[in-house]
C-alpha cells in the first residue's frame, strides 16, 4: 500500500501546495527561514514542538498526523458522535480485526456512495413500491393478451413480458455487486503498483525455466554464484551495490539447500 511519508516530506509538500519560498513562508509564520529549513531537511530530527503546532495550523493539518501518529491529515474539530459510530463499531475499527486502511480506501473511492446508495435502496425497501407496480402492469398486460388471443405459451410476446419482469432482490444485489466490483478492482489495480501489496507470483512457466536453469548449473564451476547472480536479477537487486558480508550471507544460505549439495557433488564428480 501506500509508503509513509517523513515529517520533512510532509512539510515540504505543504510548503509546495502554498507555492511558497521559505522567507515567504516565514513571514506568514514568524518562524525564521534557516530554521523552516532545517526542518524540510532529512538529516534534521530536533524539530520543535511549539513550532510544530505553529506550522501545523497554519496549514490546517492535525499535528498527529504531522508526527504520522495519525492518518488523519484534518484536524478533528468535531464531536465524534455526529459520524454516528456506535460504541460497538469502535470497538471493532480498534480492535485490529479488520483492515482499517482498506476500508478508508473503499470509502473515499468516487463509486462507493454509488454503492451505498444502491444498498439503502435495496435495506430500506426504497423501490419496493415502484418494483411492484411495475411488475403489476406487466402481468395485466399479459393477462389481457392470453384473454383476448389464448396464446400457446412459448408465444414471443408472452416470453417477452415474462422476462421483463424485475426481480427486486435479483436485480439490486446484482447492482451492488457490480458497485462492489469497481471499486475493489481499482483499489487492487492502484495496490499493484506497490511491491508490498503485490507479491511475485511465478507461472507454470516461470517455475519450468527456474528448474531448466537450476539443472544446468550442474555444469558450471561455481553454481552458488550463478544462482545467486541471477537471483539478485530476478528480484531486482543491485548485485554490484551489496557488501561483501551480504554477498557471503546469502551464498551460505544457498549452500544450505540439498539441491546445490547434489549439484555440487555432480559438478567435482564431472571434474575428476
Amino acid at each position: 500500500m501506500k509508503t509513509r511519508l517523513t515529517i520533512q516530506e510532509k512539510l515540504r509538500d505543504l510548503r509546495a501546495e502554498k507555492g511558497f519560498t521559505l522567507e515567504q513562508l516565514s513571514a506568514e509564520t514568524g518562524i525564521a527561514p534557516s530554521t523552516l529549513g532545517k526542518y524540510e531537511s532529512d538529516e534534521y530530527k530536533d524539530i520543535s514542538h511549539s513550532y510544530l503546532l505553529v506550522l501545523a495550523k497554519y496549514y490546517h493539518v492535525s499535528a498527529d498526523w504531522l508526527l504520522g501518529l495519525s492518518e488523519t491529515r484534518e484536524p478533528v474539530n468535531f464531536d465524534i458522535a455526529t459520524l454516528q459510530l456506535d460504541d460497538e463499531t469502535l470497538a471493532l475499527l480498534k480492535s485490529g480485526r479488520i483492515n482499517n486502511r482498506l476500508l478508508c480506501e473503499m470509502i473515499r473511492h468516487p463509486d462507493f456512495p454509488a454503492m451505498m446508495a444502491d444498498a439503502e435502496i435495496y435495506v430500506d425497501g426504497i423501490a419496493a413500491m415502484q418494483i411492484k407496480n411495475m411488475n403489476d402492469w406487466v402481468g395485466l398486460v399479459r393477462q389481457q393478451i392470453i384473454n383476448k388471443y389464448d396464446p400457446t405459451r412459448d408465444d414471443l410476446y408472452l416470453r417477452v413480458l415474462d422476462t421483463a419482469r424485475i426481480d427486486e432482490e435479483e436485480y439490486l444485489f446484482h447492482t451492488i455487486h457490480k458497485d462492489l466490483d469497481k471499486v475493489l478492482r481499482s483499489i487492487r489495480e492502484a495496490h499493484q503498483q506497490a511491491a508490498e501489496s503485490a507479491p511475485v507470483a511465478y507461472s507454470a512457466l516461470d517455475e519450468k525455466r527456474i528448474y531448466r536453469f537450476v539443472q544446468s548449473l550442474k555444469y558450471k564451476s561455481n553454481p552458488v554464484e550463478e544462482f545467486w547472480r541471477i537471483f539478485c536479477d530476478e528480484l531486482q537487486i543491485d548485485y554490484d551495490k551489496l557488501s561483501e558480508d551480504e554477498h557471503a550471507t546469502m551464498k551460505q544460505v544457498f549452500k544450505k539447500s540439498k539441491r546445490f549439495r547434489q549439484i555440487s557433488s555432480h559438478t567435482h564428480k564431472a571434474r575428476k
